[in-house]
């Protein structure tokens, strides 16, 4: 909830939130609620506050966040929900405005809201949507898995969205009987499967502790000798590839990282 201050004042207000999915969603509740429209939504500490704006943390509220998301589905689309959600995940400093007033739009012209592309935060929603999801799917086939002394599988990624959680869940039907991390080196973070269930834990240094296990470097080395024989010399087309393949992700991929 709001703090105790005059909500109705005229002090622009930007609203913080804890960072994850619900928060934001708590937000949107509150701003349906408290009346108040902010001026910015951040997250709390990376937010950047200007002079005359006042800061307002809104609590996660779980309850409420379930109430809201559930509303996108049934007021406005099945769609529109996925639009959201893949939008959050983006890395795109106006995504939370571009989000709030994409869910109000819906709200009044409910499933029309897609059709409404002459309203720039529509077209700003379904873009970061798109880039979102096709990263996802770009690693869902770029992903290497090593294995460690520990039994599990362990991956790096370097994503320019925050796409550990569609990892997650494409991976957990895959693999599902196997242990793996997935370790999310931009954000410091690492999604943990113990072949039943999983947790997504912060990783403080940006670095996991895993021991390669024996014979895995050999395996590695034999997968970069395969892929550099199975290439065609004169049919090389580093334009396409860099299209089907972006150098960003090669860094991680085992066939290159070790050619």
């Amino acid at each position: 909830m709001l703090d105790e201050n005059n909500v109705w004042d005229s002090v622009p207000r930007s609203f913080l939130f804890d960072g994850c999915f619900n928060g934001f969603l708590s937000i949107i509740h509150a701003i349906y609620y408290e009346k108040i429209e902010p001026c910015d939504i951040q997250v709390e500490g990376q937010e950047q506050l200007s002079l005359g704006v006042s800061s307002c943390f809104i609590e996660t509220n779980d309850k409420q966040a379930e109430r809201v998301y559930g509303a996108i589905r049934h007021k406005i689309s099945e769609e529109a929900a996925e639009h959201v959600y893949r939008a959050f995940h983006s890395e795109d400093d106006g995504r939370f405005l571009a989000i709030m007033h994409y869910i109000r739009l819906g709200f009044r012209v409910s499933h029309m809201v897609d059709s409404h592309l002459q309203e720039s935060f529509v077209r700003l929603v379904h873009k970061l949507s798109k880039n979102v999801w096709r990263e996802a799917h770009l690693l869902y086939g770029f992903c290497r898995f090593s294995e460690t002394t520990r039994g599990a599988y362990y991956c790096e990624i370097t994503p320019k969205n925050d796409v550990l959680i569609f990892l997650v869940q494409h991976f957990c039907e895959r693999l599902m009987n196997q242990a793996w991390v997935i370790h999310d080196k931009t954000r410091h973070k690492a999604a943990i499967y113990d072949g039943n269930s999983y947790v997504i834990a912060h990783v403080p240094t940006g670095e996991a502790d895993f021991i390669y296990a024996d014979g895995e470097k050999e395996t590695q080395e034999l997968w970069t000798v395969f892929f550099n024989t199975l290439a065609i010399k004169e049919r090389n087309n580093p334009k396409v590839q860099r299209n089907l393949l972006p150098l960003h992700y090669r860094k991680n991929m085992t066939e290159f990282k070790n050619s």
